[in-house]
């Protein structure tokens, strides 16, 4: 009896143990992308699935900040970009007020429960892309995501979160203040994964897709 339950215990233990180390290694999803049309500009919305691996929530609750990046593009029927937004979020957790700050670029949104930080985490809603052209209402268009979290350490944070925010900035520009500081930052370990759309990252997701729409049938 003793033998089967140790046998027990033991396959229970291993169920355990490959169900935490599967959901470990889930890749990161972009699901739901929908673009709408709000007051005359198109604007796009999509859920984010398996963003938060356990060292990146270890790290966000140890008082290290976090910096997610969604890059969206618009393609027409050829595949050529005709449309890009990069939107920066950064993750803090105050250990002695027991908050969570979401900085974007004009706001900051403060959550005292994880869950409900994670949530607005998990949810882009309404990104406008800027218009650099106009856009065609018979063309078809696809919607195209991808988002990447990386967990950076505290003095790293402005000067990324800065970078990132500003788009005139480059690589090496940044590099270059970095010497000058008497610090090196790898810029790799954040960029990296957008650099090629082929680069699987545990940081990063893949290119996610849209269905094709057409201007003209948002405006119905």
């Amino acid at each position: 009896m003793r033998a089967f339950a140790k046998n027990v215990f033991c396959a229970s233990l291993l169920c355990v143990t490959t169900f935490v180390h599967a959901q470990n290694k889930q890749e990161i999803l972009v699901e739901r992308i929908t673009p709408t049309l709000q007051n005359g500009a198109l604007v796009i919305s999509a859920d984010f699935r398996n963003l938060f691996s356990r060292k990146i929530v270890g790290t966000i609750q140890s008082g290290l900040p976090s910096i997610v990046q969604i890059e969206i593009r618009l393609q027409d029927e050829n595949d050529r970009v005709v449309l890009t937004n990069r939107i920066s979020r950064t993750i803090t957790y105050d250990i002695w007020d027991e908050r969570y700050f979401i900085e974007l670029q004009d706001s900051t949104q403060v959550f005292s429960d994880f869950d409900a930080c994670k949530q607005a985490v998990l949810q882009l809603r309404n990104a406008m892309l800027p218009v650099s052209q106009r856009l065609v209402d018979a063309q078809p268009y696809t919607a195209n995501i991808r988002v990447g979290i990386v967990p950076i350490s505290g003095r790293q944070a402005d000067k990324i979160t800065d970078w990132l925010l500003d788009p005139n900035q480059t690589e090496e520009s940044m590099a270059a203040e970095d010497r000058d500081s008497g610090f090196q930052l790898n810029l790799t370990k954040l960029v990296s994964f957008f650099v090629s759309s082929n680069k699987k990252s545990r940081y990063a997701s893949a290119w996610f897709s849209s269905s094709r729409f057409r201007i003209s049938d948002l405006r119905r």
